[in-house]
């Protein structure tokens, strides 16, 4: 058993034994939030088996640790009102693991030359963010809630300063997209020095 396999199956049992845990807890949402982890960690295997979409270790590794912090730690647990630099975080490392997923899909085509491979890993990773903050803004004006942080009064944390020249909504947005663009950016030096 390789070192994915043995992180995949320690992920999947502990997210399957806390599940349990706030099962018995009565804590409905958070058990909700963790089978929706449980079932999205098998989205590189589910790409693999059916579209013959190979993800590289390390990007399946953050895309897991991604979806722990996201959605258990950041929604469930509350750290993203908790911590102002746990939202950047995500985002970076989210950046970081799509560009990975990125230059899978289009390794499908054998032709690719490596410049084109990280290029569009790259905007992969980026377009995914994109689609997340309008998802975001979205979930906000139905449910009219505080992704974007764009809420003076709101029972969540804003951690924009007070003397932020723009509205928060904006900032945090805009960090969002800075640190998803940041880590892609990293991760596609990465792959052009070393893989």
């Amino acid at each position: 058993m390789n070192f994915l396999n043995l992180f995949q199956f320690v992920f999947r049992c502990l997210t399957a034994a806390m599940g349990f845990y706030y099962l018995l807890k009565q804590k409905y949402k958070i058990m909700g939030s963790l089978i929706l982890i449980l079932a999205l960690s098998f989205l590189p295997e589910f790409s693999n088996w059916f579209m013959g979409i190979t993800i590289d270790p390390y990007s399946i590794i953050i895309y897991l640790i991604v979806l722990f912090m996201a959605l258990f730690l950041g929604s469930s647990l509350c750290y993203y009102d908790r911590y102002s630099w746990w939202d950047r975080t995500i985002h970076f490392l989210s950046g970081v693991g799509f560009v990975g997923f990125g230059a899978a899909i289009i390794k499908t085509n054998a032709d690719s030359k490596k410049a084109v491979i990280l290029l569009f890993g790259f905007t992969f990773s980026v377009t995914l963010h994109i689609i997340w903050e309008v998802l975001e803004y979205v979930s906000d004006c139905l449910s009219h809630g505080n992704a974007q942080r764009w809420q003076k009064i709101h029972s969540s944390v804003n951690h924009v300063s007070e003397k932020a020249l723009q509205p928060a909504g904006l900032v945090d947005t805009m960090n969002d997209t800075i640190c998803c663009m940041t880590g892609a950016a990293a991760a596609a030096a990465v792959w052009w020095f070393f893989i």
